[in-house]
């Protein structure tokens, strides 16, 4: 257990600052859906406050790889991209129970009601959370040590895919929860994530630096950023 979380324990001081931070940012989100957004009501504003927080932390830990690439001197706070994206979700986690609980009842049937992401984005959220779990269980040195780098990396470009449908899944479930100052704050950083990546995706393989395999995985998951959002329009059009 010790090795587990060696690499937290060797950094508590970091790791209490940013948690006490992110408990601060969330409950900024929290104050702001509940005497603005939600006028008063308890629980959609800490589903919605624990959605936009994790959506948004997930969105940055992404951008910081694109910055680290872009100011290599950064790269040596590769830590605190870690701490967005396990943080963010845990947030999505207590998203997801939320709306498990107080809206579905527990009612799978009432999740998989259709199998259509356009007509239920509750399935894109379903597609996400597993592989967004999966990739924080092993968000620690001891995973990549018991999984070798090249699996343990494999694992992780996995992000890709899940960012994908998470993006599609909060445009789609409720889109006039991000017609407000948070929401706003929440596109802005998924427009930020989403450039950089395609940046660096283009000079990669401008610069032949990424083999066939990368090469067409990239090609393919542009191709359904695009159609999915061509779908996407055709339904809130």
């Amino acid at each position: 257990m010790v090795r587990l979380f060696e690499g937290a324990i060797r950094n508590w001081r970091f790791v209490l600052g940013f948690l006490a931070v992110s408990l601060a940012v969330w409950l900024a989100e929290f104050a702001y859906q509940f005497y603005g957004f939600s006028q008063g009501e308890l629980v959609p504003s800490v589903l919605r406050a624990s959605s936009l927080t994790g959506a948004t932390f997930i969105g940055l830990s992404l951008l910081s790889s694109s910055i680290f690439k872009w100011v290599p001197r950064y790269a040596r706070y590769w830590y605190v991209r870690r701490s967005l994206g396990v943080v963010g979700v845990f947030f999505s986690l207590v998203h997801v129970l939320l709306v498990m609980d107080s809206l579905l009842g527990w009612n799978f049937g009432l999740l998989f009601g259709t199998l259509n992401p356009f007509e239920n984005p509750l399935i894109f959220g379903a597609l996400a959370l597993p592989i967004f779990v999966l990739m924080t269980l092993t968000s620690t040195d001891w995973a990549v040590q018991r999984m070798g780098f090249p699996r343990w990396k494999f694992l992780h470009r996995l992000v890709y895919p899940a960012y994908l449908f998470m993006v599609f899944h909060f445009l789609l479930v409720y889109p006039q929860a991000l017609m407000n100052l948070a929401g706003y704050a929440l596109i802005a950083v998924t427009m930020a994530a989403l450039a950089g990546e395609l940046f660096w995706f283009v000079k990669t393989v401008w610069m032949r630096k990424a083999g066939p395999v990368g090469s067409l995985s990239g090609i393919i998951l542009i191709f359904l950023w695009l159609v999915f959002a061509y779908f996407s329009y055709v339904r809130l059009a």
